[in-house]
Formats: structure tokens, C-alpha cells, sequence
């Protein structure tokens, strides 16, 4: 497990890189968390439910809320932030703009310089306003999860509307209305996304092996 962590008032945010396979037992956070997965997966164990966290996934807990997790044969990278101003519930949802601040909290942590904890504390704000806009815990549609993971399988050949359709068991016309009503854009649209997100982690991390270089450290 590796971890970057950035304190901001009462706020601390952190990036999480845990391990495939790795289990995490029984345990709770000593402040209200807001966590998104920004890649691989998870599986939270709560006294009284559970729920898979793909990428994509906010998990919001109260504080010392006892969970277990489980991660995939990928791992996981996730951002959480943890403060103790707002009560917090337990819930999980899929949301394409809190992932999107949620990667931009990353790359902040990756290269911080003189101007990061002004722009996390503007990104920790905006994520907090746009979970808690999320009042009411939309319907989970276990097919969309589907939907994402083959998008993100091979994200150079991306599957045709109809292959995705035919995969989950829906009509292609249904599946965009109701992949558009979940994340608020067009199947397409998520997979650009991810392609671009792939590409600037890419992009960020070749920078930094060219500046850790034999001579540049």
C-alpha cells in the first residue's frame, strides 16, 4: 500500500494505491470520509450491507462507521478526504463529476508546488457541494456497472454501442437513456474520458521517471 496525504485545515486528503487482492479487516475512520475510487475496485462490507466500488464509485461514511474491504485482482487507487464538519451518511453511488474532481485531487498530490493547497482546497469544496447534492440515492442499475468495466478494458478499441447492448441484455436506445441518466453524458462521451484520464496519468508519470533519472534526483 502507498500512500500521498496533503493536509488543508480540517481537512486531510489522501491517495491510496492498496494492493490486488489485499483485505483490509474490520475498522472505521476517526472522521467523516468521502472516498472515490479512481481506478480498480473494492468490495466494502458494512454491518448491514455491502456494495462493490468500481472506478467511478463514491463511498461517503460516518465517522468510526465499521467496514471491511476487499480489493480486486487489480487493486485500487482511491481518494479520500476526511473531515470533521460535516456528519456524514453511509451511502455509495457512481458519479462521473466527483471522479473527475476526485482525479484532479490526484494530480495535485503527484506534483504539488506553491499553488496546491489553494487549488485542493477549492477541489475538497466542490466535491463536498457535489456529494451532498446527491440527496437522494439514485437507483443502482447493476448493468451499468458492467457497462463501465468494458469500457475500461481496452480503451484503444473501444466496443460498439450495440456490442455493450447486447453484452448487458438491453436495447441499445434504452442503454444510452439510461446510461445518460445515471452520469449525466452519452456512453461515448465516459469513454473519451477515460481514454484522456488514461493518457495524462500516462503522461505524468513518464515525466517523472524522465526527472528521476541517474543525474536529475
Amino acid at each position: 500500500m502507498s500512500t500521498r496525504r496533503f493536509h488543508i485545515g480540517v481537512a486531510e486528503i489522501s491517495e491510496v494505491v492498496f494492493a490486488p487482492g489485499r483485505r483490509l479487516s474490520w475498522h472505521g475512520h476517526p472522521h467523516t470520509c468521502l472516498a472515490v475510487v479512481i481506478a480498480g475496485a473494492v468490495r466494502k462490507r458494512f454491518t448491514r450491507a455491502e456494495e462493490d466500488a468500481v472506478d467511478g464509485t463514491v463511498v461517503e461514511m460516518p465517522a468510526e462507521e465499521p467496514h471491511e474491504d476487499l480489493f480486486g485482482r487489480d487493486g485500487a487507487r482511491i481518494v479520500v478526504v476526511e473531515s470533521n464538519t460535516e456528519p456524514g451518511t453511509l451511502r455509495c453511488f457512481p458519479d462521473w463529476r466527483a471522479t473527475i474532481l476526485a482525479h484532479d485531487m490526484s494530480r495535485e498530490l503527484a506534483r504539488p508546488d506553491a499553488y496546491t493547497p489553494l487549488a485542493l482546497e477549492g477541489l475538497v469544496l466542490e466535491l463536498t457541494a457535489t456529494v451532498a447534492r446527491q440527496g437522494e440515492v439514485r437507483h443502482r442499475e447493476p448493468r451499468l456497472d458492467a457497462v463501465r468495466a468494458m469500457l475500461a478494458v481496452d480503451l484503444s478499441d473501444p466496443p460498439s454501442l450495440s456490442t455493450i447492448a447486447r453484452e448487458v441484455g438491453l436495447h441499445p436506445s434504452h442503454l444510452a437513456r439510461l446510461f445518460r441518466a445515471h452520469y449525466g453524458q452519452s456512453i461515448g462521451e465516459y469513454g473519451r474520458r477515460l481514454r484522456l484520464e488514461w493518457a495524462a496519468e500516462r503522461l505524468v508519470s513518464s515525466n517523472e521517471e524522465l526527472a528521476c533519472r541517474p543525474g536529475r534526483c
